[in-house]
């Protein structure tokens, strides 16, 4: 994946992820918090979001960077078949929380957060947002691991740096839209299936990050032939789950043609 393919997917994968059921039931307590110190100004009003969500990306950017930097200084680890090995197993732990095995929460305090009275400034409002981030990062750690596997094998602190960043002002952009037009709130749509689609969608990709981590130790061959066996896996799920959808059917469809194509290069043809 190039950089700038990776910081996309970094910024996408953040919308994706402020949607996932774990998430997405914070956005109307976390916009409570912020129109409580909200004012008649949009601007005003837009700098209070937008701090708060700078907060957030704090965080993670600079997670980011550590992972970077430490890949630097211990990027033989990453060639070290027994570490890789403990790598794609905690993956696998993710990837099947994404499916439903078993669920990873939000902190309990963090959901009586309707109680917490945030003065109304900029810096009151970026601190919230880094408590906010630090606490949130659990929760978060399907989606998050799939960008810092990616920022790890990178091994560019800058990358790793902006990768986060734009995986965390992704994951805020709602917040700083409703954060500035309060009415905007009641556009959201209501929680449902939808939300737990976006989970499976990323343990399907924590799983083709597993076999990215296997490249130092397979052929290219082999390699093509585990993604195209996982493409055709997601194909077929999105085509027996589909129940008359046409976005999983078109998913279906365009998966399994990559997966076709994967095969036809993995045999040379």
């Amino acid at each position: 994946m190039g950089n700038y393919q990776l910081l996309f997917f970094a910024f996408f994968s953040g919308i994706l992820a402020s949607f996932t059921p774990c998430i997405y039931p914070m956005i109307p307590i976390t916009i409570g918090i912020l129109q409580s110190q909200a004012s008649s100004s949009l601007l005003r009003n837009f700098l209070l979001s937008l701090f708060y969500v700078l907060g957030i990306a704090s965080i993670y950017a600079a997670l980011g960077y550590v992972v970077a930097t430490s890949t630097i200084i211990f990027g033989q680890w990453l060639a070290n078949p027994w570490v890789v090995a403990v790598v794609i197993v905690v993956f696998l732990y993710l990837a099947f929380s994404m499916f439903g095995f078993y669920e990873l929460y939000m902190p309990s305090f963090m959901l009586r957060s309707k109680n917490i009275k945030v003065r109304g400034s900029l810096l009151y409002s970026f601190i919230f947002g880094l408590i906010s981030g630090t606490i949130a990062s659990p929760c978060l750690t399907p989606a998050l691991a799939v960008i810092l596997g990616f920022v790890a094998k990178t091994a560019n602190p800058i990358l790793g740096f902006l990768a986060l960043f734009l995986f965390a002002l992704g994951m805020g952009l709602l917040l700083i839209v409703i954060g500035t037009f309060s009415t905007a709130i009641f556009l959201l749509p209501r929680a449902g299936l939808w939300m737990l689609e976006i989970k499976k969608f990323f343990g399907f990709v924590l799983l083709g990050v597993c076999i990215y981590f296997l490249q130092p130790f397979l052929s290219i061959p082999t390699i093509l032939k585990f993604y195209s066996v996982l493409l055709l896996g997601t194909s077929i799920f999105y085509f027996a789950t589909n129940k008359g959808n046409k976005i999983k059917i078109f998913l279906g469809i365009l998966l399994f043609i990559f997966s076709i194509l994967l095969l036809m290069k993995s045999i040379g043809i």
